[in-house]
């Protein structure tokens, strides 16, 4: 616990006095972002000095008291520590305004007062950075004042002084308007629950749900709460909050974390906390990633940008070598390529990552954005991507004369009940639709991947694919082969029932093929993908009639869960660059395999969480618009960087010839840099 004093609080904006802050420096990032973590803030600015940090938030989200109770919470020795420069604020560009004026209209003693103040953060800066051996755009910007001062033309140090302070304000604020705008968007959406009570089970949207109320979580399910498990024993996925990937064993008593997800087996919780009180580490981890993660090729343009400070110190010292000019030198040393170089590069990230979201699509950072230019594969999961998961019950076919149609019908969707997988909510509302009753039953076992396993009569009941009641429950399903051929051929998904080890029938399920399928599949191959390839449990028959359809390149039949991900393995291995898109809880493996995992609408968390992106709409046209947006971004960055080298090479080069004053060169080259910035930041709304 921290120990914090409100300074000053008006509706929506509060001002918090945190004297530990002194204590830990470079800490400023980690804090703000597990401040925008909290539903409800909106902007967060910190003064380390003084110890301040002020924090504007939606008043009708967010109460005073629970702000105070998180900010309270965080632990300040596990925080990351990254260096940050100055942040200019309107009052730096004010005062250095008002030093300009000074210097040309009071004597010239008082304006030497008022330039050694404002310029001394700037030269101070300079003389650190050579201090740690770094050779940085403050040490020109440094030289370039200093040597203005130092000829006693106050003047042009203020003016530079306060085109410096602009030109950094305004780089600066169009930086943080994209954090705090992919902030908003990052935070979590409403998910679907089971809320139990005395009048049984009913599906809830997380935003409705209080303290005390009872919900009951299956594989695959999103933990929207914090809460404490009261029945059952699961697998907890949580290396939202850990980064362990390996899933954590939570029964009874034990504590559950918002922004975890239940990996295998059913748990009741009641809840604790909701909403803002709750964990929210994942959305923090993940605004944390996204806006802080260097991708390559940021990396590249911090390095090209670090290389062209030396070139600046080089030309400028051989300007005055050949000609004595210090003016000449100063206006070169105003002259760097470094901001418009290492600046634009994640504005342009971070407006096409907002322009994607605003279109449906999470970009979950940089990398992620370079990765898809890269791809040249595409690997699709039949069912839930290619097609709908939403299925319709077409077909019950009862192997056993003890039941009819109505009755194997009823006997599933009893057991299905307790599933929130797409296919379960088909089998029930088939069984709504038919308004059949409810059949007595044990406890329900989810087997990830497989399907469910229960007690009717006192005997084992297993529910689902061939693979999981053939191989690991050792059903024959000899007997009854043609049947399930003459379903297969005509393209339904089957779901098959055992019962005391025999099979006692099966359901048939036809699934849709997606209305923008073969536009998504037109679009990649404009797009420049080479092969677009499909995974499906389907038989190679069922699998390779759809393939034809969609004149896919390759299918891979009768996959299994385990297989998937060995498959994108062996196309990695043939040179193969792979996205692969995905929805289920047995994806989560492939999707994390590929170079590019893409998660549908849909999907569970686990393969959310596993993903790169996110379609937030459930469109599979997403999918070519995400690799759209990621050549758009790229192109930009591209013509980015050349127009920097060409423009402020021009302006280098007048200043070296002494065309320009060291005034017009700071202007010409901030207005260059802001130009860029500008270019990059309109992307989010093209």
């Amino acid at each position: 616990m921290i120990d914090l004093v409100v300074k000053h609080h008006l509706s929506g904006r509060i001002r918090f006095k945190v004297a530990a802050l002194i204590n830990f420096p470079d800490i400023e990032e980690w804090i703000k972002q597990s401040l925008l973590a909290i539903q409800g803030i909106r902007d967060v600015r910190i003064n380390q000095a003084a110890a301040s940090i002020v924090v504007h938030y939606d008043s009708q989200l967010l109460h005073v008291e629970t702000l105070e109770a998180r900010l309270s919470q965080l632990d300040f020795t596990q925080a990351d520590q990254t260096e940050i420069e100055h942040q200019y604020t309107r009052g730096d560009i004010a005062m250095n305004i008002i030093g300009t004026l000074s210097t040309a209209l009071l004597p010239n003693k008082w304006g030497a007062l008022t330039t050694a103040t404002l310029v001394a953060p700037t030269l101070f800066e300079g003389i650190n950075e050579i201090k740690e051996k770094r050779i940085s755009v403050e040490v020109l910007d440094a030289i370039a004042v200093g040597l203005s001062v130092w000829r006693g033309d106050y003047k042009t140090a203020m003016v530079t002084q306060s085109l410096i302070s602009l030109g950094e304000y305004m780089e600066q604020k169009t930086c943080r308007n994209s954090d705090q705008l992919l902030a908003e968007l990052m935070h979590p959406q409403q998910s679907v629950v089971w809320r139990v009570d005395e009048s049984g089970k009913s599906q809830v949207s997380s935003d409705d749900l209080k303290a005390d109320d009872i919900i009951e979580l299956a594989p695959g399910d999103a933990i929207p709460v914090d809460g404490v498990v009261i029945s059952g024993v699961a697998l907890i996925n949580q290396s939202a909050l850990t980064g362990e990937n390996v899933p954590i064993r939570r029964e009874v008593d034990a504590i559950v974390y918002s922004g975890t997800s239940v990996y295998e087996g059913t748990i009741k919780v009641r809840v604790e906390k909701v909403g803002s009180e709750a964990t929210t580490a994942k959305i923090a981890q993940l605004i944390y990633d996204s806006l802080s993660e260097k991708s390559e090729t940021q990396q590249v343009t911090q390095d090209m940008a670090d290389r062209r400070v030396k070139i600046t110190l080089g030309v400028g010292a051989a300007v005055f070598a050949l000609t004595q000019d210090i003016n000449r030198v100063a206006s070169v040393f105003l002259v760097d390529y470094s901001c418009a170089l290492k600046l634009s590069t994640p504005v342009t990230f971070k407006s096409i990552m907002y322009r994607a979201a605003q279109n449906g699509i999470l970009l979950k950072g940089g990398s992620a954005i370079e990765k898809i230019v890269k791809v040249d594969t595409c690997v699709f999961d039949k069912t839930g991507t290619l097609t709908y998961g939403d299925m319709e019950v077409t077909d019950v076919v009862p192997f056993n004369q003890n039941n009819d149609a109505r009755d194997l019908l009823a006997i599933a969707a009893s057991v299905e009940e307790h599933s929130n997988h797409p296919l379960s909510q088909s089998v029930l509302n088939a069984a709504k639709h038919n308004k059949l009753p409810h059949i007595e039953h044990g406890e329900v076992e989810y087997v990830i991947a497989h399907g469910l396993k229960s007690t009717l009569n006192g005997h084992c009941l297993v529910m689902g694919s061939r693979h999981f009641l053939e191989i690991h429950e050792n059903v024959d399903f000899t007997p009854f082969e043609a049947q399930i051929r003459e379903l297969e051929e005509i393209g339904r998904h089957l779901v098959f029932i055992s019962h005391q080890g025999k099979l006692i029938g099966m359901l048939g399920l036809r699934d849709h093929l997606r209305e923008d399928v073969e536009k998504t599949l037109n679009k990649l191959r404009h797009l420049g993908i080479k092969e677009l390839v499909m995974i499906s449990g389907d038989r190679a028959y069922k699998a390779q009639t759809l393939a034809n359809e969609l004149k896919l390149d390759r299918v891979y039949a009768e996959a299994t869960p385990e297989s998937k991900a060995s498959i994108i393995e062996q196309l990695k291995q043939a040179g193969k660059t792979v996205m692969f898109i995905g929805d289920g809880v047995n994806d989560a493996p492939a999707l994390t395999a590929a170079d590019v995992g893409i998660a549908m609408c849909k999907g569970t968390e686990l393969a959310r969480q596993a993903a790169d992106v996110v379609l937030l709409k459930d469109k599979l046209y997403g999918v070519a618009e995400a690799r759209q947006l990621a050549q758009i971004a790229m192109s930009m960055i591209n013509s980015n960087i050349k127009a920097a080298e060409y423009i402020n090479s021009g302006i280098m080069l007048a200043a070296a010839l002494g065309m320009l004053s060291p005034a017009m060169s700071a202007l010409l080259h901030n207005g260059t840099t802001l130009a860029i910035l500008a270019r990059s930041a309109a992307l989010k709304n093209a």
